[in-house]
């Protein structure tokens, strides 16, 4: 009897021993990211140092690009307004040059006009070319206080780069070979730039 009683002791001795506790810990590093705002049923991103690093450093170069790219279109907008404001200055300096060139002009205009009326009124042609000849000289004058000058043929030899040789005429004298004879009509140079050639008669030696 006593042997039962001795093992129904030891039973109830292990029913009112306190069951032990266990706390297990998750290391999970996603497993407490719910708490900060990561509760979304995927974990948050973590990358590696040097990734981190490559992509703060392409994010950086990337906000310095769009910066260079913002300056260069303002400085192309700057330099568009400068072209621009500068055109239009030589476009109205141009026109006021324009403007000058015509007012000196009109005068011999008005003496064209005094010597056709006169002709006309009075039927006297010697005043008419009178008249003439000094609105030529008038014009001439004119033209050389602007620049334009007209090109001296009067005994010298052809020069191809400002004279046109529209007429030949037989020398049998070898000094005279390639000579200007006479001048057809005048030419003119604008500050040592041809406006229009000479036209000539040059001697040319008969063989």
């Amino acid at each position: 009897m006593s042997e039962p009683k001795s093992k129904a002791r030891q039973t109830e001795n292990i029913e009112n021993q306190e069951t032990p506790r266990f706390t297990v810990s998750d290391r999970r590093h996603w497993a407490h990211e719910d708490e900060e705002g990561a509760l979304d049923g995927e974990p948050k991103e973590r990358l590696p140092s040097y990734v981190q690093q490559l992509k703060d450093q392409a994010e950086a170069k990337d906000k310095q690009l769009r910066e260079y790219i913002a300056a260069y279109k303002a400085k192309t907008a700057e330099t568009d307004e400068i072209r621009i404001r500068l055109q239009k200055e030589n476009e109205n300096r141009l026109e006021q040059i324009k403007a000058d060139f015509f007012k000196k002009l009109i005068p011999i205009m008005d003496n064209f006009k005094r010597a056709i009326d006169s002709a006309q009124s009075s039927a006297d042609y010697e005043s008419l070319r009178q008249g003439i000849e000094m609105t030529y000289s008038h014009l001439l004058s004119t033209l050389k206080e602007s620049g334009v000058e007209t090109i001296s043929t009067s005994g010298r030899k052809f020069n191809p780069q400002t004279d046109e040789a529209f007429m030949t005429e037989d020398t049998t004298d070898p000094d005279k070979d390639n000579e200007v004879v006479e001048e057809l009509e005048p030419g003119y140079l604008f500050k040592d730039k041809l406006l229009k050639p000479a036209k000539v008669k040059v001697a040319k030696l008969k063989q």
